[in-house]
């Protein structure tokens, strides 16, 4: 049976900083969407915690940096594949477009 998810998710390798009451790390984003993303970590946070995600997305120049608040939903124990899903808040307006962006010219690029 397929899967069904409320937005399109994409694979990435993205570089971000976690952000919890319980600690602060340096993570990859492995797959991303408008509504969240997967971090893949050896530390995992529990379902429910608040997190803030400093979100590094390549730029023209420079890279663009989000500033991404969220929950963790789904924690991931597997050997190879560890980590955290994370739901975002509404996104910020300064977030929304550069992050719409980077995941059409991300499938773009996938399509070719």
């Amino acid at each position: 049976m397929a899967e069904k998810r409320a937005a399109h998710r994409i694979a990435v390798q993205l570089r971000a900083c976690y952000r919890s009451s319980q600690t602060v790390i340096e993570g990859v984003v492995s797959d991303l969407s408008r509504l969240g993303m997967f971090l893949r970590s050896d530390f995992l946070d529990a379902p429910g915690q608040v997190v803030t995600i400093d979100l590094e997305l390549p730029g023209d120049a420079e890279p663009v940096l989000l500033a991404l608040t969220g929950a963790v939903v789904r924690v991931e124990t597997a050997p190879d594949h560890s980590g955290m899903g994370i739901r975002f808040d509404q996104l910020p307006d300064d977030a929304r477009r550069p992050l719409a962006n980077f995941m059409i010219d991300a499938s773009y690029q996938a399509l070719r």
